[in-house]
Formats: C-alpha cells, structure tokens, sequence
C-alpha cells in the first residue's frame, strides 16, 4: 500500500466508500512504509487503523504472510468481522484463505489480472487458496472468461464488478486545439508490461514522419533508465519529458499538460489509468489488453490497437494529430463515460449489491442518479 497506482488505488476506493457508507474497515497488508507511502494522509485522515510488519527485512520470505493473515483472523474475532475483502489474489490474500479458522466471516476477493497464463502475477499457492473463497470479482467480462477457464479448483461464479477512479479535484481546461505539438501522456509505473519502451518507438515514427508532437512520461520504475537510452539514442531528448514519480493531489495539473494519453500495456488486468485520464475529459489510445476494448470501444473514450505493435500504435498517433477536433469531441465523451459507469459512488453501488446477494448486513445507503 505504497504506490499511487492499480490495486492500491482500488483499496482506497474501497476504503473511502466504506468510511463513507457509515462502516469502520481495517487495513492489512505486509507492503506498508509510513514515511514513504503514497497513501500515509489518505489513511490517517480516515482513521483507518493499518496492521503491518513494522521492519522490511526477509521481505520475501512466506512467513511475513503467514504472520499478518494470522493477525488479521486474530482480529477479526474480536472486533467480530462482518466480512474478509482483498483487492487482490497475491500471497497474503492466499495465506488468509489457506489459514481461515473454523466459522470465518466471508471472504472477497477481487482478482485484479487478467485471470490467464499471461499474468505475470499470480502466486502458486492462489491455485489451492480460490477454492477457500466465499466470492471472486473480476474487472470485466475477458477476466471472467478467463478466469472460469484458468481457476480449477475455483467452486464458486465469477461475478463482474466494474472499479472506478477517485474524481479530479478541479475542473480541467480541455485538451488544446491551438497550434502547437499535439501533447502525448503515458502515467503509472515504469515497468516492461506498461509499454513505454513501445511509447518511444512509436513517437520516433511520428517524428520521422514530419509531425509536431511532445510525449510525455509520468511514473517512475526499472523501466525508466532503459527508455531514457532509447530516447537518447533516438536523438528525441527535447522532445520526450520524463516527470517522475507523482502524487495524486498533482494529477490534475499533470493532465491538464497533455492532450491525449497513451496506455500502450503489453498486460494489464483492466488498465485503471484509462479511467483517471477519462475523468479529466483526456481521451485515451490504449492496446487491446485488460478491459481497454470493452471500455474505450463497447462505451467510448478513445481508440484501441494491437498490442506490441508500434506501427499501429504511431498510425492512431499521426490520426489524433491530424484530426484535433476528434480529440475534443473524444475528450467529451470519455467524461460522460466515466460519469455514468466509473465513478466511486457507482463502484460502492456494484459492491453493495454485489455483496448483498451474499446475505450480508449493509448499511443504508441511496443509490445515485
């Protein structure tokens, strides 16, 4: 619970939403730095109580797992638990189920993946551990299918629920349509599954190609020194801006920087940053990974192409550029997608129903319009 990104962010709406319907959760994890965490303010401001190792060494030895699952069910039997809910399916979430004592409250997970051989992901022990599960969520209809496919000895449905993407803090100022480079934006990790080194090969395209354009990075990760080399070897450096690692109180000044954004994943388990671009009004040209088609395609907000693939990913570039009043109108667009489907209060409603066919005390709540 560190990064500003993916699961994390899922937690903490998840985390909010519960603080806001009235409930008290606590948070477990064994990935927690206090005076590093993105989510340190967050968390405190919530008084949401955080159970985590307090040293970083033998970080990946089991029994840090095996310690904090055995803490949580310790926990909740005395505060007497209404249910278990982890938004992921990594080690701790497994040493939870395998450990779950006779007579445990529920358990949820959400299965963040792609739910396939491709995840880079999963831990071994998950494929014994889902058989332990009370309910399993995915992100979209691909994970579902996936994910009934790839879990043996998984015993109960897989339900689809939608995440969301926490609200701009501010209005933005809609993407530029005067003169200038077209301002191109990749966000979140630097890793070899997000694309960048792709983002650079494409742009190199677009400039040999004669047209006017900036790209943008922002994140940090192990990927980043090998995509500054390439970009120097490119001789793009005054053309590519790499901004580091960012907070999310700076998101909004950061987008309102750029005009369309790039998710060009080689993986992703739904591609979350599409939804806190299209929040922004920025429209998004994502890889057919996660649920980008089924999100950008099935409801609007941007342009999907083929993964790995750096032409295509240029030629939806060069389109963007050539065509700026798409961009506006796309802009539009990926707002009202995100009003009606992904925002938080949308998310808490799917997970109130959701949970509720479970048979589980919910607190009042009123469904939004």
């Amino acid at each position: 619970m560190n990064d500003p990104h993916g699961t994390e962010m899922l937690a903490a709406l998840m985390l909010d939403g519960l603080v806001q319907k009235g409930w008290k959760p606590e948070l477990f994890t064994t990935s927690y730095r206090r005076n590093y965490s993105f989510w340190t303010e967050f968390l405190s401001k919530r008084r949401i109580p955080v159970w985590h190792p307090h040293w970083q060494i033998l970080r990946r030895y089991p029994w840090r797992q095996r310690y904090m699952a055995w803490r949580l069910w310790r926990r909740a039997q005395q505060i007497q638990a209404a249910f278990v809910f982890s938004p992921d399916n990594e080690s701790l979430t497994s040493h939870v189920l395998l450990q779950a004592p006779k007579g445990a409250p529920p358990i949820f997970v959400h299965d963040p993946s792609e739910a396939g051989p491709a995840c880079p992901h999963y831990t071994p022990l998950w494929f014994d551990a889902c058989a332990n599960v009370t309910g399993l969520s995915v992100h979209g209809q691909r994970q579902k299918t996936n994910a009934q496919r790839h879990y043996p000895n998984l015993k109960v449905p897989v339900e689809v629920v939608w995440p969301a993407s926490f609200a701009p803090q501010r209005a933005l100022r809609p993407p530029r349509s005067t003169p200038g480079p077209a301002r191109f934006g990749q966000f979140g990790r630097m890793y070899s599954v997000k694309g960048a080194l792709f983002s650079a090969a494409a742009f190199a395209q677009v400039i040999k190609q004669g047209f006017d354009a900036e790209l943008h990075f922002f994140g940090d990760g192990p990927q980043r020194e090998a995509t500054e080399e390439l970009v120097r070897s490119l001789g793009l450096e005054s053309r590519v801006i790499f901004h580091g690692r960012y907070f999310w109180h700076q998101l909004d000044d950061l987008v309102e920087g750029i005009d369309v954004g790039l998710m060009p994943s080689v993986y992703e388990g739904f591609g979350l940053v599409m939804l806190e671009l299209m929040s922004r009004r920025r429209p998004v040209i994502a890889t057919d990974v996660g649920s980008s088609r089924e999100v950008l395609e099935g409801l609007g907000g941007g342009w999907v192409v083929e993964r790995a693939d750096t032409s295509s990913l240029a030629n939806a570039m060069i389109a963007r550029i050539q065509c700026p009043d798409e961009i506006l109108a796309k802009s539009q667009e990926a707002r009202r997608v995100w009003e009606s489907h992904f925002t938080p209060e949308k998310m808490m409603e799917r997970y109130l129903l959701y949970w509720k066919q479970y048979g589980l005390k919910l607190p009042q709540w009123e469904p939004t319009n």
